[in-house]
């Protein structure tokens, strides 16, 4: 299956890849680094429930891939 986007916040999108949900963001400071992650359905539906939401999945997106020892502003997304 592919990826689709199922909504977009100014830059922030949630997309839908059969029953698996992801978002791809901007995780750089300086430089654009794109990142696509894979989060849970209720994750996809606080971020897509406004930029609010958005953050906070963000937000604790980043601390399991910081516990995980994943590096959350490196680039991972395809081109």
């Amino acid at each position: 299956m592919t990826r689709e986007v199922v909504c977009d916040l100014d830059g922030v999108a949630v997309l839908r890849d059969g029953s698996a949900w992801f978002i791809r963001y901007d995780a750089g400071a300086h430089q654009i680094a794109m990142r696509e992650d894979g989060i849970s359905a209720e994750e996809a539906a606080l971020a897509m429930s406004g930029p609010e939401g958005a953050v906070e999945v963000l937000f604790a997106l980043q601390q399991r891939l910081i516990a995980a020892g994943i590096n959350p502003y490196a680039a991972n997304a395809p081109e």
